[in-house]
C-alpha cells in the first residue's frame, strides 16, 4: 500500500484581510483544514508580530512580505522573522545574491540558535501584477 501526503499538508490560505479580528475569524473558520496561513503585507502591516503569534498557534506561517533591501537589512529581517516562528517567507530575488545569501544564512544561524526548523525562503522574481 502507498502513502498519499495528506492534500491538507500542501494547502496555504491566505489571510488577506485587514485586521487581526478578521484573521482570526478567518482562521477559526478553517478549522485546521490547511497546514500553511499567509501572512501578506497588509496584515502584517496593521497587526505587526502578533499576526505571526497568532496564526503560528493554527497552523505553519508563510510570511508573505517579499523583502527587498540591502543585505544586513534584509538579514535582520528575517532573522526576526525566524524568531518569531514564521516557517516560509518571500524575498524579492531582484536584491540580488548577496543579499539571498545573507537571507539563508541569518535563517540558518538563528533557527540553530533557536532551535527550530530554519524557514524555507522562496525567491520572488517577477510579481504577478506587472504588466509586460
Amino acid at each position: 500500500m502507498h502513502a498519499f501526503p495528506c492534500a491538507r499538508d500542501h494547502l496555504a490560505v491566505a489571510l488577506d484581510v485587514a485586521t487581526l479580528e478578521e484573521a482570526r475569524v478567518l482562521a477559526t473558520r478553517l478549522d485546521g483544514a490547511a497546514a500553511w496561513l499567509k501572512v501578506g503585507a497588509e496584515l502584517f502591516t496593521a497587526a505587526g508580530p502578533r499576526a505571526i503569534e497568532e496564526t503560528a498557534s493554527c497552523a505553519r506561517v508563510f510570511l508573505d512580505t517579499k523583502l527587498h533591501d540591502i543585505p544586513n537589512t534584509v538579514a535582520s529581517a528575517v532573522a526576526a522573522a525566524t524568531r518569531s516562528g514564521v516557517s516560509m517567507l518571500t524575498l524579492h530575488a531582484s536584491g540580488g545574491g548577496a543579499m539571498m545569501r545573507a537571507a539563508r544564512g541569518a535563517a540558518e544561524d538563528t533557527a540553530a540558535a533557536c532551535g527550530v526548523d530554519r524557514p524555507l525562503l522562496i525567491g520572488v522574481t517577477v510579481l504577478t501584477s506587472f504588466s509586460r
